[in-house]
């Protein structure tokens, strides 16, 4: 716009002073050197304007020529922009698909004009590893750093999911120990840990680590007591060498963990492992006197003792409680009176037929030796544990 501003200012003063320069010509003398440029005043203003003329036409066929290199340029850069992103569309249909081979191809040639070839490495290596080849995976992990080295902690903890969920628990444990040291409060990181000691059976750091991820919430009350009852209950039986130990590891359980039934559960199966039945039985007993729990009720006919009456006395006295009446009347027949263990178990039959009590009942008639009849038994109870029943 300036320029034309000033093209039509000389024009103007053209015009004005054209007229009266026409009778004046005026002279011009350049002397460059031993060159001499002699003109009148009129044509050097001609020459000049017709030069200022060439130059401005020059700069537009110049600007048009690289404008023109420009356009071309991002012509072939959007294009190439435009086949990578479909490049890794593809990939993520061919992943969805399991078609990991050609997933990871094609994730690897849009990588270089990907807008954010950071997720192509990443999807990459997901591809890789669901093709078994390990080495791959961490050469596009490393790929990814490259592209984002601020991302570190991101790919180390994708790197370490990955190799948990192809059961390399020691790589992944050996990065993780040193993540966590400096990021001891990580959500993420943390969970992982957890991943990896229960499937290292880890249960003392296990124990170690729950309020860790208490604190970072990342466990609901419900999840926690059973990761709490997971890590004391494989504890538990790493410590089952004998009897000593295994009680001496009891008394170390929180007070609230060794009132629950699963947990009583676990130690008096742990205590029946090694022979001593009779202080599982015990133990139960005491806590069955309090209220009837049906994860104890079901094991006591596995004891193997010389005097179950205290037990049946005990159970005689609950009776219309759930698992009540099945529980003393497997006692009952261990105990040899048949009569009682007979009955109970008719009238179970007659309430709710299971396949526990009617092989109980054939093993009354057994002892009765009344084989067709047994054997009738029997045959209910096959035909109410077969699957689908």
């Amino acid at each position: 716009m300036i320029r034309i501003i000033i093209l039509v200012v000389v024009m103007v003063a053209g015009l004005i002073f054209g007229p009266h320069a026409a009778g004046n010509k005026g002279y011009v003398l350049v002397v460059l050197g031993d060159y001499t440029l002699e003109s009148s005043v009129t044509s050097a203003v001609i020459l000049a304007a017709l030069f200022y003329g060439a130059l401005l036409i020059t700069e537009w066929l110049l600007g048009r020529l690289f404008g023109l290199r420009r356009k071309t340029a991002g012509w072939y850069g959007s294009r190439r922009r435009r086949k990578a992103n479909q490049q890794t569309v593809a990939a993520t249909l061919a992943m969805a698909e399991g078609h990991y081979s050609q997933a990871e191809k094609l994730m690897i040639k849009g990588a270089s004009n990907s807008d954010m070839p950071l997720l192509n490495y990443l999807s990459a290596a997901k591809a890789a590893q669901a093709r078994g080849d390990d080495a791959r995976r961490d050469h596009y992990l490393q790929k990814a750093q490259e592209e984002h080295p601020k991302a570190e902690l991101a790919l180390a903890l994708t790197q370490t999911q990955l190799q948990i969920e192809q059961g390399q628990y020691d790589a992944a444990l050996a990065t993780l120990e040193q993540l966590v040291a400096l990021h001891p409060r990580h959500p993420l990181l943390l969970d992982q840990l957890r991943q990896v000691y229960l499937a290292r059976q880890e249960w003392v750091a296990l124990c170690n680590l729950i309020p860790t991820l208490h604190k970072a919430g990342k466990l609901t009350p419900k999840q926690e007591e059973e990761l709490q009852q997971q890590a004391w209950s494989g504890r538990l039986t790493q410590a089952a060498t004998t009897q000593a130990s295994l009680q001496a590891l009891w008394q170390e359980l929180p007070r609230k963990l060794r009132q629950e039934p699963a947990m009583l559960a676990c130690y008096g199966d742990l205590l029946c492992q090694l022979g001593a039945d009779q202080e599982a039985a015990t133990l139960w007993q005491e806590v069955l006197r309090k209220q009837p729990a049906p994860q104890l009720l079901v094991r006591l006919p596995t004891l193997k003792l010389d005097n179950y009456q205290p037990l049946i006395t005990l159970l005689q006295k609950q009776r219309g409680q759930p698992a009540v009446d099945s529980a003393l009347a497997q006692l009952y027949l261990l105990a040899g009176q048949l009569d009682d263990a007979q009955a109970l178990l008719e009238q179970e039959i007659a309430q709710a037929p299971t396949a526990a009590a009617y092989h109980a009942l054939g093993q009354v008639m057994d002892k009765r030796r009344l084989t067709n009849k047994a054997n009738e038994y029997y045959r209910h109870a096959l035909s109410l544990a077969r699957p689908g029943y």
